[in-house]
């Protein structure tokens, strides 16, 4: 009796990456909803000039217009600042395409740093500055998107100080 004709087993399909970018995408939206909808609430609220002081004053709610980077600077380089937001935000998107294997530590900073520089795009794109509220009265006023940057950031460089040395 003749064998019966082998056929080849399917190759591995490889694994989706889709349940990566959902985490990404994911985790960025939500810090883009907050940010936003915490905005729109300063802006409404607060933009007559109120301000509002928190934690026995140790923290304010003021809304600011800031058309420069962080801390103010460069008043005049929005453009610029909207090209890096896109710029870097390509290319973390990019990276999660290589990243299956990093950390949830790296992930989640990526995330982080994604939802913040598109929530900060988004204003100025829409109203040509970025609006801040957070006055802790001792450092620059900034927003949850600036948090969520540098929040992200420290998770990155956390991540990098506890890889061995080699």
């Amino acid at each position: 009796m003749a064998d019966p004709i082998r056929r080849p087993s399917p190759a591995p399909r490889a694994r989706s990456r889709l349940p990566l970018y959902a985490f990404l995408l994911g985790l960025a939206i939500s810090v883009i909803a907050i940010d936003q909808v915490v905005k729109a609430v300063v802006s409404a609220e607060l933009r007559s000039g109120r301000v509002v002081d928190l934690l026995g004053g140790l923290v304010r709610l003021d809304y600011t217009s800031n058309a420069g980077a962080a801390f103010g600077f460069f008043q005049n380089g929005g453009l610029l600042f909207a090209l890096v937001a896109i710029v870097v935000s390509v290319a973390i998107v990019a990276y999660f395409w290589r990243a299956e294997n990093s950390p949830l530590l790296v992930r989640t900073a990526l995330g982080l740093i994604l939802g913040g520089a598109v929530g900060n795009l988004i204003d100025r794109v829409r109203l040509g500055f970025v609006v801040d509220f957070i006055d802790l009265r001792w450092w620059p006023v900034f927003n949850l998107a600036d948090s969520a940057i540098v929040i992200g950031v420290a998770l990155l460089l956390l991540h990098a100080l506890l890889q061995p040395q080699a």
